[in-house]
């Protein structure tokens, strides 16, 4: 059950389900807004689009479900987060007439990338998640050096060489699950959030969580990450400084259709 005090994250794997799903991409695409589609249109690539298409479709599937309206029927709006009385923009709802109280607050978080996709879910607060993956990196130092703060840079630098890679994208899904939560994404100074350094996860399932440090906004935040294969990372960051019960589960959506 969905409450207050808890979150659910939903793994989607895009490749297997895209994949499965493409006689059915009409279906898929039927469940999108005209919005959304023309943003599938945008992309060049047909593996891109067919990724993009399922990943908003399982969105609108999970919220639909949560809502107990059809997938189309999902009333995304753009609207202004409501983090710490900030102004900024991010993904909501709007309401739904009929709707009980307890669903009336519902907020959520989507990304994807190649082959793989993380959708969180939570109820009166905010949520933010993220899932990378671990790409092959010629420019890791420069880039490493440009994102971090002093603190982090210190930390990852002193880590065997082969153990960068990972940690870089462990402490990238971190700290852009923070941004999303708080509703800024990249607009926000990168340098100015601190999240852990480590080769390893803050696994979720063992309840190991930190707290985000920025230096540019008040609050508490905390984030931990989502185990998924070793080629991603995948982290997620919650409005305040208790963890929540925070439930994993997997999603096929062809399998929905």
């Amino acid at each position: 059950m969905l409450d207050g005090n808890s979150i659910h994250i939903w793994r989607v794997g895009l490749e297997a389900t895209a994949a499965a799903a493409e006689d059915q991409a009409d279906s898929l695409r039927g469940m999108l807004s005209p919005e959304e589609n023309r943003r599938a249109n945008a992309f060049r690539v047909d593996v891109l689009r067919r990724e993009y298409v399922t990943a908003h479709a399982a969105l609108r599937l999970i919220l639909g479900k949560y809502l107990g309206v059809a997938p189309a029927a999902v009333p995304f709006a753009e609207g202004l987060a409501r983090t710490n009385g900030g102004s900024e923009t991010k993904p909501r709802l709007m309401p739904v007439t009929g709707l009980g109280n307890e669903l009336s607050d519902l907020r959520f978080s989507l990304s994807h990338t190649h082959g793989a996709s993380l959708i969180g879910v939570a109820m009166a607060r905010e949520v933010g998640v993220d899932v990378e993956w671990q790409r092959p990196m010629d420019d890791l130092d420069p880039v490493a050096i440009s994102v971090m703060s002093s603190e982090e840079l210190k930390n990852w630098q002193a880590l065997r060489p082969e153990d960068r890679l990972g940690a870089f994208f462990n402490l990238w899904t971190r700290k852009e699950s923070y941004l999303k939560a708080i509703g800024v994404g990249l607009f926000h100074s990168l340098q100015s959030v601190t999240v852990p350094v480590s080769a390893n996860i803050l696994n979720v399932y063992s309840r190991s969580f930190a707290i985000v440090k920025d230096s540019a906004r008040v609050g508490e935040w905390g984030v931990s990450d989502i185990p998924v294969p070793v080629t991603l990372s995948a982290s997620v960051c919650w409005e305040g400084g208790n963890m929540p019960q925070i439930t994993v589960q997997d999603l096929d959506v062809s399998g929905t259709i």
